[in-house]
């Protein structure tokens, strides 16, 4: 499978406070039309979500292209070879940058920049801060009282919800 969605919100380190966010949806190059058609009804089951997928999916690569764009238009990177990013990328979890971002870039037939081989895995952050382990998003929020907001598993909205944990 791969990726449907790339979202990331921007976060100011000092305060806390969002100051953007990118969100495109992926069109797959390598799954045949049906399959993709399979993969958009799977997850994104709201028809509203689903329909605006349709209309407004790109492939991969344009998808970097415009991310790169916007962290040029932020001055949040160094455009030169292999990038250099001036900031971090928290995940929840590995898997996204660890594991599927760069199979999406072998996909893609695109070299993966250096700014996608460094990531702050929030899980261990919680683990540190809290001393409780937290396998998943939700765990986390739970005991900080915090309600899930939007649609869970809908990549702009888990993205805005691990901003609040962090």
């Amino acid at each position: 499978m791969e990726i449907l969605e790339f979202p990331v919100p921007m976060i100011d380190a000092k305060t806390l406070k969002l100051v953007d966010h990118f969100h495109r949806f992926v069109r797959p190059t390598e799954l045949s039309e049906e399959d993709t058609n399979l993969d958009v009804n799977k997850h994104y089951p709201n028809f509203a979500t689903n329909r605006v997928w349709h209309e407004t999916a790109i492939p991969f690569k344009d998808v970097i292209q415009q991310f790169e764009d916007w962290l040029t238009a932020h001055e949040a990177w160094a455009n030169e070879p292999g990038g250099r990013l001036k900031g971090a990328f928290v995940t929840c979890g590995n898997w996204d940058i660890k594991t599927k971002i760069p199979e999406q870039y072998e996909v893609a037939g695109m070299k993966l920049p250096f700014y996608l081989m460094q990531w702050i895995n929030l899980k261990d952050i919680y683990l540190n801060f809290y001393n409780r382990k937290a396998t998943c998003m939700v765990l986390m929020m739970t005991p900080l009282n915090m309600q899930l907001v939007g649609t869970h598993h809908l990549g702009i909205d888990d993205t805005r919800n691990i901003a609040r944990v962090l």
